[in-house]
């Protein structure tokens, strides 16, 4: 016992062998403020977490999804249809399941007009705010004022999670039907201020939420290609599902000898992944091996830099350059010579 009470796995030197100075204080100081600076950094991660973005594959077995979509279309509700097809070849007559509202048309204020709107991917903290679940108000259609100029077209929409289409089209066009649309009444022309999958979550921003198109060409056709993403978000135990989606526009002008079916067509796809944004905080060990790990690493390199340095001025300004600063001896031996 006595051997091991003096068995030290780190010798240190005596303390009157030690000889102070005016550099090595300053790099006291500074090792000393650097370690108070990555201590208050290491204690923000602890309670702040990080945001970790993860890719993983989407094995949950859907087989629906909900279309949400809020659209102003410059014609008539009299003269639109709407249908759903996809890769099963099932046809749905969304109109089944929409709200249509006969009214003037109009340009909202501040909305993307004829042009590509810059989305900025939401943070976790504002996703987890905004994630607030609603429908669209349901009511019965009354048909009251549908040839008025403008057809606002509202509600969500049940379709198979697979590859389809979601179209507005004219009657008589694309569509067999008693009616035909004269093409000089054609005008698809429109407001987007809603357009998402899932889950209708109304403050959260997509990217063909406040867009719009115009034109004064009747023949007019808009196709969206949307790629859609899954992904959860998650903190503290609450879980937000939503989908994101990627947008491209294609827009295409026939003519009489040419004549293509005009119309708004929303073409869609899913991908098999799942983006999982989640926030992660460290245990309380793992806290405090990582402060352990980086004293003992600041305080290594810190005594190898002053040694670095005092070595540097001794072989570039000389002894007695490198000596000032360092602390006079005061022993008695000092004091007879």
């Amino acid at each position: 016992m006595a051997s091991l009470r003096t068995f030290d796995a780190f010798p240190k030197v005596d303390s009157h062998h030690l000889v102070r100075s005016q550099r090595g204080s300053y790099s006291t100081l500074m090792t000393f403020l650097l370690l108070l600076f990555l201590t208050w950094v290491e204690i923000g991660s602890f309670f702040g977490g990080e945001v970790d973005h993860q890719f993983h594959v989407d094995n949950t077995v859907s087989r629906n999804m909900t279309i949400n979509l809020d659209i102003l279309v410059a014609m008539p509700c009299n003269f639109i249809q709407t249908n759903v097809r996809d890769l099963t070849y099932d046809r749905f007559l969304a109109a089944e399941k929409l709200q249509y509202e006969g009214m003037s048309f109009f340009l909202p204020h501040g909305y993307q007009v004829n042009s590509e709107r810059h989305i900025v991917t939401p943070e976790l903290d504002e996703i987890m705010a905004e994630g607030i679940r609603a429908e669209f108000l349901r009511r019965e259609s009354t048909g009251h004022n549908l040839g008025s100029p403008a057809c606002h077209i509202f509600g969500s929409i049940p379709v198979n999670r697979v590859a389809g289409d979601f179209h507005i089209t004219a009657k008589g066009f694309g569509y067999r039907d008693r009616t035909q649309v004269q093409v000089e009444s054609l005008n698809f022309t429109h407001v987007i201020s809603e357009f998402s999958f899932g889950d209708f979550y109304p403050y959260i921003d997509n990217p063909l939420d406040a867009t719009a198109k115009t034109t004064e060409e009747n023949l007019k056709s808009y196709t969206y290609f949307l790629t859609v993403v899954p992904t959860v978000y998650k903190k503290l135990g609450v879980a937000v599902n939503t989908n994101q989606y990627s947008v491209s526009v294609q827009e295409k002008t026939y003519t009489v000898e040419n004549r293509g079916p005009p119309g708004i067509f929303f073409k869609y796809d899913f991908e098999p992944l799942l983006l999982v944004v989640e926030d992660q905080r460290m245990s309380f060990t793992t806290f405090l091996v990582r402060l352990a790990t980086i004293y003992g690493g600041i305080i290594v390199c810190a005594q190898w830099m002053n040694k670095f340095v005092e070595k540097m001025l001794l072989v570039l300004f000389g002894k007695r350059y490198a000596s000032r600063g360092l602390e006079k001896s005061a022993s008695l031996l000092d004091d007879d010579l």
